[in-house]
């Protein structure tokens, strides 16, 4: 199997089970790529070094974080410093993990986003200035390189603008999106706080089991919050080829192969793939 598994990195993920589970699978041969947020370290960091942090919502509905130059450091340091942490534990669990910084490696190019558009109840606004980006490409050959040295994969949620020299901060469930599009993947998960796509947060019995690209808008429509860039991530991996991606609980033992063998929201390319994979489940 090949896979691209993300972790958020909000307060109430735990990574301890994933990257356990994680080993286990890629010491008995399969190949994966691990992509990981860093919005609570950053969060963290950025109030010890006295600046503020800002979220705004877009025109659409999507939120994110605004990055100034002195949030974009800040973004990169603690960004870096997780994938170290998580490399760590990987060797723990006796894995060795491949950091993939994209200013080194190239793995991930971005268009930054240099003006936000934003709205704040009745006000629209713009901010400039801003060091976040969207992902133009992904070059495999690092990935495959770490492969083949035995190792796993880590990729920060940055990539490298060429016209800037920067690393921008990049959505990592995005990122993990195009990584997946481009290795052609057999998965993608994306893990987070929460079981899945849920119809009602306040119900957890409302959990959305499967859904295709067929029923999309009706999927749309249940997304709030961070959950409505997950689901635009799962989107774009599926019409990038790929023919199924989870959204899953990392909280849970085992939390990949939860979600690999059927847990959490299955989300299908085609109406046919999905009843394919309800009479194998059957």
């Amino acid at each position: 199997m090949i896979g691209v598994v993300k972790i958020g990195g909000a307060s109430g993920n735990d990574t301890r089970f994933l990257l356990e589970d994680l080993a286990r699978r890629v010491r008995s041969g399969e190949r994966w790529v691990l992509v990981h947020g860093a919005s609570g370290v950053t969060d963290v960091l950025c109030e010890a070094a006295g600046v503020a942090c800002r979220y705004v919502t877009s025109p659409s509905g999507y939120r994110s974080r605004y990055v100034g130059p002195a949030e974009r450091a800040l973004f990169e340091a603690a960004a870096l410093s997780f994938s170290c942490r998580l490399s760590s534990e990987l060797a723990a669990c006796g894995v060795a993990a491949a950091v993939l910084r994209p200013d080194a490696a190239r793995t991930a190019r971005a268009e930054r986003k240099a003006v936000l558009r934003a709205v704040e109840g009745s006000r629209r606004f713009i901010l400039r200035d801003n060091y976040s980006g969207t992902v133009s490409a992904i070059d495999r050959l690092p990935l495959e390189s770490a492969w083949k040295a035995g190792a796993l994969p880590l990729l920060p949620p940055l990539a490298f603008d060429d016209e800037s020299g920067l690393n921008l901060n990049v959505d990592g469930d995005r990122l993990a999106a195009a990584v997946a599009a481009s290795i052609g993947a057999d998965v993608m998960v994306i893990l987070s706080n929460v079981p899945g796509l849920m119809e009602d947060l306040s119900r957890p019995d409302s959990l959305v089991r499967r859904g295709s690209l067929d029923g999309w808008e009706r999927l749309e429509r249940m997304a709030e919050g961070n959950m409505k860039r997950k689901l635009l991530a799962c989107r774009e991996a599926l019409e990038g080829g790929l023919e199924r991606v989870v959204l899953s609980d990392s909280r849970c033992e085992r939390p990949l192969t939860h979600a690999v063998e059927g847990g959490g929201s299955q989300l299908w390319n085609s109406l046919s793939a999905l009843r394919s994979s309800m009479a194998v489940a059957g």
